[in-house]
């Protein structure tokens, strides 16, 4: 998409179906897109395979996903954007807290 005329932006919950539907390996490709933005902890990010860890790379990936899809809208969403980059920093902490031995509620 190209550009888009006032009020004609696709749909939030469209766009994350479809992200989540792209037939990517979603876990490898959220494992892969971390080792880039947490380089400190890209050597413990491969043997990590408990499930909350794997869940958590299969939603950093569908949120980059829609990070990179936002960035291509012309013109922006500015505050949708900024959003879903605010989330993909949280799922960042999250990741170090966890490769870091952390225990946190939101993840068993």
């Amino acid at each position: 998409m190209d550009s888009h005329e006032a009020g004609e932006y696709p749909d939030e919950d469209d766009m994350l179906r479809d992200q989540i539907n792209s037939g990517i390996a979603l876990i490898r490709a959220g494992r892969a897109r971390l080792m880039l933005a947490l380089p400190r902890h890209r050597h413990k990010i491969p043997s990590t395979h408990r499930l909350a860890f794997q869940s958590l790379c299969r939603v950093y990936e569908v949120t980059a996903l829609m990070v990179d899809e936002l960035r291509r809208e012309v013109p922006r969403r500015e505050e949708l954007l900024a959003e879903y980059e605010g989330i993909c920093r949280g799922i960042e902490a999250d990741a170090v807290a966890m490769l870091d031995g952390e225990t946190s509620d939101r993840w068993c």
